[in-house]
């Protein structure tokens, strides 16, 4: 069985992830990367480590050959309050870096999971008002 990769591990949404992913499937299967170069204790301190800043294909490229990895979750991602500070720096990590992604995975066979944000949900207000599940369809306004 091939590796796991999770861009974006150190993340809210990573760091559960990854804990999740090495309680299955054991901790030497799933690679975390970040873009910290050191990391934290716990839960992607316990297995292996990557430093990968998806905004640069040569990275990607190489975790994905050197550790041998068939899927990829890409977290990696600049949320509303930066990006929207930062619409450059958020254009070249969100998309740049899905495409580096998209294009590791063709070259090396991989699947890749690429979730969406809060905002796929409709307008922030009207979610904020009412939990959403997991299980609700995206109904994407714009």
């Amino acid at each position: 069985m091939r590796r796991i990769l999770v861009t974006g591990a150190l993340g809210q949404i990573g760091s559960e992830l990854v804990a999740a992913l090495r309680e299955r499937w054991g901790a030497e299967r799933i690679i975390a990367s970040d873009l910290r170069t050191v990391p934290p204790q716990a839960p992607a301190g316990q297995g292996p480590y990557e430093h990968v800043d998806c905004t640069q294909p040569y990275q990607i490229l190489e975790a994905v050959r050197r550790h041998e990895i068939g899927t990829i979750y890409h977290l990696a991602a600049l949320l509303s309050a930066r990006a929207e500070e930062q619409p450059q720096v958020a254009w070249n990590v969100n998309m740049g870096g899905l495409y580096n992604v998209l294009e590791a995975a063709r070259q090396y066979g991989c699947q890749v999971f690429f979730p969406s944000s809060i905002g796929a949900f409709g307008r922030p207000r009207a979610t904020a008002r009412r939990k959403s599940p997991s299980s609700v369809p995206a109904r994407c306004t714009g």
